[in-house]
C-alpha cells in the first residue's frame, strides 16, 4: 500500500534544493566579480598605455621610437647619428628637409673655403719650404676644394671626425682619408687623466666590395677594413659633450630632433587642415524632405559645380567655410619649434624657410650674428684640428722621405670676418690708416683671411715693381721727346715732362 508524503519532508527537499542554487549563484557571483574586476584591471592598465602613448590624430602615427610619452626619444649616441643621417639623406620619415638645411647652413658656415697653411707666430725662419709643402699637400687631397665641407658635414652629423694619414709613395706626399663613425664604428682610446691627447683608434670589421665579373654582372665580396692607427697615423677632434664621452660627443642638431620631427608634422597636419576646411561647403536650405530630395537629384543630375547659376525656389543657398581657431593652437606650435630649433643650432629662421617670423631686415642682420657666434666654437676647433693634420702630415713625410721639414714652422688657419666686423674695419681702421696713426701691418691683421707678413712683401715687390716701370716708362718717354726737340725748327718749342703734364721754359 502506498501512503502519500508527509508535506513538510516536500518543503524540506525544496529548501534543500533552494539552499543548493543559492549557494551556485554565490559561487558564481564570487566568480565573475573575480573575472570583472580583472577585465577592469586590464582596461585601466591599457587606458594609462593609451594616455602614455601618443599618436597624432590626423597622420596616425606615433611621435616617438618606443611606446612612452617622451620628451627625448633619442637617448643614446648610436641612436642619434642614426636618425641624424637618415634625416639629412631623405630616408626618414619626418625632419629631413629642415635637418639637412641646418646641416648645410652649420657647415657652411663653420669651415668656409677651407683652412689656409701660415707661418706660426714666433718663427724665426721664413718656412717657406714647410709652406710649400703644405700647399702641395692640400692641392693634393682637395682641401682647398670640397673635402673641408664633407668633412665639416660630417662632424655636424656625428659630433667628431677622423682623418687617417697614409702615406702616397707614387706622389711622394701624404694623402687624406676621412673615415664616417656611421659606417666603420671605430674607437678611439686616450691617455688618462689627459683625454685631450689621443693615442689610439682602432676599428674591426669588414666592408662589401662589389667587383666586376663579366660584361655587365658583379659579385660581391668582403674585404677586411680594420685598422689600428697610432697617434701620428691620424686626427681625432671632437664637438661638444663632456671631456669624458672622448668617442660619443652629441651634435647641436642631435639635441633638436624631435622638435624637427614635430615641425615637419605640424606642416603636414596643417595641410590635412587646410584639405579638411579650407574648401567652402555648397549648403541648400529647403522646407521640406520630398524638395531637398528633388534638389539633390537635380544637382546630381546636372553635375552642378560653385560658378554655375542656380535658381532656388523656396530656399537659401550658401557657402559655409571653417570659421573656428583651433588652427592657430597648431600655428603656434609650429613657431614655438621653429624658433626652438633656430635658438638651438643657430641657424636663423629664415634660412629655415620661414621669413615672416622676422620683424624687419635689421632683424635679419642680427641673427647672422647669431649664426657666426653659435659656429665660433666648432671654428676653432676645426683649426686646431688642421693645425695638428699639418703638423703630423710633416712629421710623416719626414719619417718616410728624410725631408728635414720644421713641423712646427706652419699653423692653419681658417679665414672668416663677420658683416659687423667688415664695417668696423671701414669706418674705423680704414680712415685711421688713411690718415696714417696706423700702421699697414696694424690694418692688415684685421684682416683675418690675409698673411700680414706675406701680404707686405707682395706690396713691396709690386712697390719695386711699379718703380721700376716708372723709371723704363720716364726715360722711354725722354727719348721720344728728345728725339721730338731734335726734329723741330729751334727757337720756340715746347717739351712736355713725363708724367706732370707740366711745360718747361722754350729752349734758347
Amino acid at each position: 500500500m502506498n501512503f502519500p508524503m508527509p508535506v513538510f519532508l516536500t518543503r524540506k527537499a525544496e529548501l534543500v534544493l533552494e539552499n543548493q542554487r543559492l549557494q551556485l549563484n554565490q559561487e558564481q557571483l564570487v566568480a565573475d566579480s573575480a573575472a570583472s574586476l580583472q577585465a577592469m584591471n586590464e582596461r585601466i592598465r591599457e587606458l594609462q598605455a593609451t594616455v602614455q602613448a601618443t599618436t597624432d590624430v590626423l597622420t596616425n602615427t606615433s611621435s616617438t621610437s618606443n611606446e612612452h610619452y617622451t620628451g627625448n626619444p633619442y637617448k643614446t649616441y648610436s641612436t642619434k647619428i642614426k636618425a641624424l643621417n637618415e634625416k639629412y639623406n631623405g630616408e626618414s620619415d619626418w625632419g629631413c628637409m629642415t635637418t639637412r638645411n641646418i646641416v648645410d647652413v652649420r657647415a657652411a658656415f663653420i669651415i668656409g673655403n677651407g683652412a689656409k697653411a701660415i707661418k706660426q707666430d714666433g718663427y724665426a725662419g721664413t718656412a717657406e719650404r714647410e709652406l710649400k709643402f703644405i700647399r702641395e699637400f692640400i692641392r693634393l687631397n682637395n682641401l682647398d676644394k670640397e673635402s673641408p665641407n664633407d668633412w665639416a658635414v660630417g662632424a655636424e652629423l656625428e659630433g667628431k671626425a677622423l682623418i687617417r694619414l697614409v702615406v702616397d709613395k707614387d706622389k711622394k706626399n701624404i694623402r687624406t682619408v676621412y673615415v664616417p663613425w656611421s659606417k666603420y664604428p671605430y674607437t678611439v682610446t686616450a691617455d688618462n687623466p689627459d683625454l685631450y691627447h689621443y693615442t689610439k683608434a682602432f676599428f674591426s670589421g669588414t666592408d662589401t666590395l662589389d667587383i666586376a665579373a663579366g660584361a655587365s654582372n658583379t659579385v660581391n665580396q668582403n674585404r677586411d677594413v680594420s685598422f689600428n692607427l697610432n697617434e701620428k697615423e691620424f686626427v681625432y677632434v671632437r664637438f661638444g659633450g663632456s671631456s669624458e664621452k672622448i668617442n660619443e660627443p652629441i651634435p647641436k642638431t642631435a639635441l633638436v630632433l624631435r622638435q624637427v620631427e614635430d615641425l615637419d608634422k605640424e606642416l603636414w597636419d596643417w595641410r590635412k587642415i587646410n584639405s579638411l576646411f579650407a574648401a567652402p561647403t555648397p549648403t541648400f536650405m529647403v522646407e521640406t524632405v520630398e524638395e531637398a530630395d528633388r534638389l539633390n537629384g537635380w544637382i546630381e543630375k546636372t553635375n552642378w559645380r560653385i560658378g554655375k547659376a542656380i535658381v532656388i525656389a523656396n530656399g537659401k543657398f550658401d557657402l559655409v567655410c571653417y570659421s573656428g581657431e583651433g588652427f592657430t593652437t597648431l600655428k603656434n606650435a609650429l613657431e614655438a619649434d621653429v624658433t626652438t630649433v633656430s635658438g638651438s643650432t643657430g641657424v636663423p629662421v629664415h634660412f629655415l624657410g620661414h621669413p615672416e617670423l622676422l620683424s624687419n631686415r635689421a632683424t635679419a642682420i642680427s641673427l647672422l650674428e647669431l649664426i657666426e657666434m653659435s659656429t665660433n666654437k666648432e671654428r676653432d676647433i676645426w683649426e686646431g684640428g688642421y693645425e695638428e693634420l699639418f703638423q703630423k702630415a710633416i712629421i710623416l713625410y719626414n719619417n718616410t722621405f728624410n725631408a728635414g721639414l720644421n713641423p712646427d714652422a706652419v699653423t692653419a688657419k681658417i679665414p672668416f670676418i663677420s658683416s659687423a666686423k667688415l664695417e668696423f674695419i671701414q669706418k674705423v681702421y680704414l680712415p685711421m690708416y688713411m690718415e696714417n696713426t696706423i700702421s699697414l701691418e696694424t690694418f692688415l691683421s684685421y684682416l683675418t683671411d690675409v698673411d700680414v707678413d706675406e701680404e707686405i712683401k707682395r706690396i713691396e715687390e709690386d712697390k719695386d715693381k711699379q718703380d721700376e716701370r716708372n723709371k723704363q716708362n720716364a726715360a722711354s718717354n725722354n727719348r721720344a721727346d728728345a728725339g721730338s726737340v731734335a726734329g723741330r725748327p729751334g727757337g720756340n718749342s715746347q717739351q712736355r715732362r713725363s708724367g706732370d703734364n707740366k711745360a718747361v721754359r722754350p729752349r734758347s
